[in-house]
């Protein structure tokens, strides 16, 4: 007679496709919010709560503020985190804390009756859900082995373009607040239990450092500040100016310019899932600084023949090409990302890594907007397609910028 002893689970120390998904499925929750609040609603909100006149400058000013905050608290927080997980060898409290203090947060954003407390409330949204977002760029290195991030960072990548494309819909299509604030808690709170729980079942990667990268790591971060955020600006001057191109370079009539350009900014989010998928493998496999480049490179094509479109086929044509290797490339960044920033402090070099996100959003406005100004002052129509000729050269740039980042 033989005794069978209880088996006792092990934590996998290579997480399989299913562990990615469960791992990267709290950044469709946290996109899917900021596609409805940034995409939609604080603007939306912003026009029911202020005088037309004023609104645009409110607007402004709040969204600047807005960014602002989350960089301070990405740093902030992604600091504490990794002190934490040095000490404790976890960080996940972080998660549950910050989107725990989102929910009223969120909640106050849709339901506060003045423009003074829903200020407050975005503000606190930035703050609260940051404190989450800052140490979660931290997760695929904190649970995923090096030679399988490639793989993880296209789930990353899947899931802001589908969060995005969601909560643009949700914010865009459905006037009931109370359903769009729903529809964003809900999955929010779900897809935090969802990583909750699965790191529970998950070995961690060593946090210690390897000494033969040291060197390559120390001299990797401004190069790759350099490269992402031109690829950024590039990306906001097309997005700042999309609309204007729909109505003054297609000519689209002023009835549909809004809806128009929702649903070509959505081939361009929804295609950006494709080129994750298809990237996954390469960003393991090969040199993710020659996927960047071949993907930036089929966006500046992709963009050069947006640029000229006289019809809206083309647009979307375009948009949609371009969706693809914006996909690919947010894959290898942040694979690259994980593969060369310092790992015993990870989340606060994502925070610094993510100022190459925030920064162009002021920047791109600033200096193309007066070229877009003039041009359309010498021929009316032609200014927005100035602004994604420079959008094409920012992004050029971009990828040429990322060969300073040493391979690794």
């Amino acid at each position: 007679m033989s005794i069978r002893l209880p088996t006792i689970a092990t934590p996998s120390i290579t997480p399989r496709a299913a562990s990615f998904a469960r791992l990267c499925s709290l950044n469709a929750g946290i996109q899917l919010v900021w596609g409805a609040v940034l995409g939609v609603s604080l603007q939306a909100r912003t026009l029911a709560l202020v005088p037309h006149a004023d609104a645009i400058a409110r607007y402004s000013v709040l969204a600047a503020i807005g960014a602002l905050v989350a960089t301070i608290v990405q740093l902030v927080a992604g600091r504490s985190s990794d002190l934490e997980r040095a000490r404790r060898g976890d960080r996940t409290r972080y998660y549950l804390l910050g989107i725990g203090l989102a929910v009223p947060s969120l909640l106050g954003f849709f339901f506060t009756p003045s423009f003074v407390t829903f200020a407050i409330a975005f503000i606190a949204l930035q703050c609260t859900i940051n404190i989450a977002s800052g140490p979660y760029q931290a997760i695929i290195p904190d649970y995923v082995a090096v030679p399988r991030r490639g793989a993880a960072s296209a789930w990353m990548s899947a899931f802001q373009s589908l969060g995005n494309a969601i909560g643009l819909l949700v914010a865009g299509l459905v006037n009931d607040l109370r359903v769009v604030a729903a529809a964003l808690v809900v999955p929010l709170v779900t897809t935090m239990a969802v990583v909750l729980r699965e790191t529970r079942t998950l070995a961690r990667v060593d946090g210690t450092d390897d000494t033969s990268r040291s060197s390559v790591r120390s001299r990797a971060l401004q190069p790759l500040l350099i490269s992402r955020g031109l690829v950024n600006v590039g990306f906001f001057a097309l997005l700042d100016y999309l609309l204007f191109f729909v109505r003054d370079s297609l000519r689209v009539g002023q009835k549909d310019v809004q809806m128009t350009t929702a649903f070509i900014f959505l081939t361009f989010t929804l295609s950006a899932i494709v080129g994750a998928i298809l990237a996954a493998k390469p960003a393991d496999r090969s040199d993710k600084r020659l996927v960047v480049s071949i993907a930036v490179g089929t966006i500046v094509v992709a963009l050069i023949v947006l640029a000229m479109a006289t019809s809206l086929p083309i647009a979307y044509a375009s948009a949609g090409v371009a969706g693809v290797a914006w996909g690919a490339f947010v894959t290898a960044d942040w694979a690259l990302a994980t593969a060369v920033l310092p790992p015993r402090t990870m989340a606060t070099a994502m925070g610094v890594w993510n100022i190459a996100t925030t920064i162009p959003q002021v920047v791109a406005p600033l200096f193309i907007g007066p070229l877009v100004v003039h041009a359309d002052a010498l021929t009316a129509g032609s200014g927005p397609r100035i602004a994604i000729v420079a959008a094409c050269v920012a992004f050029a740039l971009g990828g040429a910028a990322v060969w300073r980042v040493p391979r690794v």
